[in-house]
């Protein structure tokens, strides 16, 4: 995915994709929401824009808003790029175990471990079209560079 991408921003979607779920860890859980946790400790490191994209990944607004969060998330600026983009595909394109799957798969995924009852299954329902658009912009710019995606 890389090709599509100038290097500062390349090793920015890297860092993102392996930072994107650091506000599970323990000692960083401040609201118990792993996009703004991690948005916050990054922001702590002077690292904003990774803050952003952590922040927001995978359409997280849609989330926070059922949690009473979106006046907190939205105190950080939402970068809306390609990058952005690349990370919610990235995320809706792997599974938790690192396997490469479509994103019907994904969402069966998620799911399959969650009630409907559930705010991320929720989240996730509503936040659907969001994600189904960013995963479809990053595989039309694949695609431009030559780079099928087949899962």
């Amino acid at each position: 995915m890389g090709e599509i991408f100038h290097e500062e921003d390349k090793k920015l979607l890297i860092a993102a994709a392996y930072l994107h779920d650091i506000g599970y860890a323990p000692q960083l859980q401040k609201t118990s929401f792993h996009p703004l946790d991690g948005a916050w400790y990054l922001y702590s490191c002077n690292q904003d824009r990774l803050a952003s994209l952590v922040a927001y990944h995978s359409e997280s607004t849609f989330e926070a808003e059922l949690r009473g969060l979106l006046p907190e998330l939205e105190k950080i600026p939402r970068e809306h790029s390609l990058i952005a983009e690349a990370l919610t595909y990235c995320d809706m394109t792997t599974r938790g175990d690192g396997t490469q799957v479509s994103f019907s798969e994904r969402l069966e995924d998620i799911f399959s471990r969650y009630d409907s009852d559930d705010i991320v299954y929720k989240a996730i329902t509503a936040a659907t079209p969001a994600l189904r658009s960013d995963v479809e912009h990053t595989e039309q710019a694949l695609n431009q560079k030559g780079l099928i995606i087949k899962i």
